[in-house]
């Protein structure tokens, strides 16, 4: 389930930058509402943008966002800097690259927040709208 949450578009990371939030150390989130298009993100210049206004939105300001995302020509594991990653309730998800993409790392249902560092509706939940 993890390797899943990992592998979604909606699984966002800053890359640096202060912010002013639920907690200001915060550098991860799962979006809460997708772009209105579907998959069409606009590449990941268009996902990127569409990280940063829902962070914007919800209080989030001074940070780079980058959308965990792939393309043929760039893993998202090289896009996404090199942690440590922390929610918006101040929980730590991963120390580094490596812990963020083991088994050990601090994703599940009650920490992947989203950008308002709400729970995002997953398994056993009507609607189900993420893979948590």
């Amino acid at each position: 389930m993890r390797k899943l949450l990992l592998a979604t578009a909606a699984t966002l990371i800053a890359a640096a930058g202060a912010a002013y939030s639920q907690d200001a150390k915060m550098s991860f989130f799962v979006t809460s509402v997708g772009s209105g298009k579907g998959a069409d993100l606009g590449g990941l210049k268009g996902a990127d943008a569409h990280c940063a206004s829902l962070a914007e939105a919800a209080g989030v300001t001074g940070k780079s966002w980058a959308a965990y995302l792939s393309t043929s020509d760039t893993d998202a594991r090289d896009r996404i800097g090199k942690g440590p990653w922390v929610n918006a309730k101040g929980v730590k998800i991963a120390d580094d690259v490596v812990s963020l993409h083991s088994d050990a790392n601090g994703i599940t249902k009650q920490t992947a927040l989203n950008e308002k560092g709400e729970a995002v509706n997953g398994r056993g939940d009507t609607p189900n709208r993420h893979d948590v």
